[in-house]
């Protein structure tokens, strides 16, 4: 569960500074940091989209670009 928590709190910072970012730019930026599979990253960003704090938007590749909302700032 801790783990989890980091990963989210990772995430957040990384979309904060960046605004957006791609699944696969957050696997690689992840996964310095954390052994994380993307079956598992996905349901972190699942979460944080049903929480609020980020959109997720689907490609017609099927990237999935991932942005942080305004209308959740806090971080968890």
């Amino acid at each position: 569960m801790f783990v989890k928590r980091r990963i989210q709190q990772k995430i957040l910072e990384y979309l904060k500074e960046r605004g957006e970012a791609t699944d696969k730019e957050l696997l690689e930026i992840i996964g310095k940091e954390f052994s994380i599979s993307y079956t598992d990253l996905l349901k972190i960003l699942m979460y944080l989209e049903i929480e609020g704090y980020i959109e997720v938007k689907l490609l017609k590749d099927s990237f999935n670009i991932v942005q942080k909302t305004a209308s959740k700032r806090r971080i968890l």
